[in-house]
């Protein structure tokens, strides 16, 4: 397996970079999956770390859009690049806190239909392969609750000195039947669909680095969860979230580390377990 080295990367790749100004659209010659792993990894291969804040929101078919919850999170990355094929690896935690507050929501009164719930904090894993092309590989080795699978990793784009690289992915689940006697708010349905967008940001001045410094921008379209005690009414959930990667565990804010010690205490030391 080949992880990409500062050297080789950049006298491979970055060499035929022009400028037709200061301020137009660069051409870069880098595949859209070297760029991924730059911005997403590390180049060293060493995993790379993220931290996120943001709003997770709520629509009911015909209603207008409503803040749910302010979220704050943190999530491992291990992306390795073999000729050309990236394997990606995320382990994730995230809270749910009340909007505009520093306050778990262990407990919240659904605005959409003023029931009590009690929110699930988020322990998550995504394991997928990208081929040559950037489009996603279908694993055998997926669930058997995986219905379908798509999604790819974009073209670079690069604009004066920055540099963008974008993933989305369309993801259709099969959930398991309902129990007999089951609370039909908690079943959402047979079949849910989940589409996520994510956008990474770096200079291109400072990509010569083994550690390549750079910003997230997330995106998501989902049902509701079943905690949240909507049944199977219309509507849609939506992630709306900015990040950073982060050098060390010590950069996390030190709010978000003090509840990933009372909460998770074994995640940062074992993420992937």
């Amino acid at each position: 397996m080949q992880n990409i080295n500062r050297r080789s990367f950049f006298c491979s790749f970055l060499s035929s970079l022009f400028v037709r100004n200061a301020f137009a659209q660069q051409n870069l010659d880098i595949t859209a999956n070297e760029a991924y792993v730059a911005l997403r990894g590390n180049l060293n291969g060493k995993n790379s770390l993220f931290y996120y804040t943001g709003t997770y929101w709520g629509k009911p078919s015909n209603e207008t859009a409503k803040p749910l919850f302010r979220v704050e999170g943190v999530g491992f990355n291990s992306l390795k690049i073999a000729n050309g094929v990236v394997s990606q690896k995320l382990s994730e935690c995230g809270f749910w806190f009340h909007p505009g507050t520093s306050f778990l929501a262990d407990k919240w009164v659904n605005p959409m239909n003023g029931l009590m719930c009690e929110p699930i904090h988020y322990k998550s894993s995504q394991n997928i392969k990208f081929n040559n092309d950037g489009l996603v590989i279908k694993d055998k080795s997926l669930p058997k609750r995986v219905l379908s699978i798509s999604g790819r990793i974009m073209d670079p784009v690069v604009v004066g000195e920055s540099l963008w690289s974008q993933e989305n992915l369309i993801i259709k689940i099969r959930q398991p039947e309902p129990e007999q006697g089951y609370d039909p708010l908690l079943y959402t349905g047979p079949v849910i669909s989940l589409n996520s967008l994510a956008t990474y940001h770096t200079n291109i001045s400072d990509i010569d680095n083994d550690f390549v410094p750079s910003t997230l921008h997330f995106q998501s379209l989902s049902p509701w969860y079943p905690w949240m005690r909507m049944g199977q009414r219309e509507g849609v959930c939506s992630f709306e979230l900015v990040g950073k990667k982060l050098q060390n565990i010590s950069d996390i804010p030190n709010s978000l580390l003090l509840i990933l010690n009372q909460r998770r205490p074994d995640f940062l030391d074992d993420p992937w377990s």
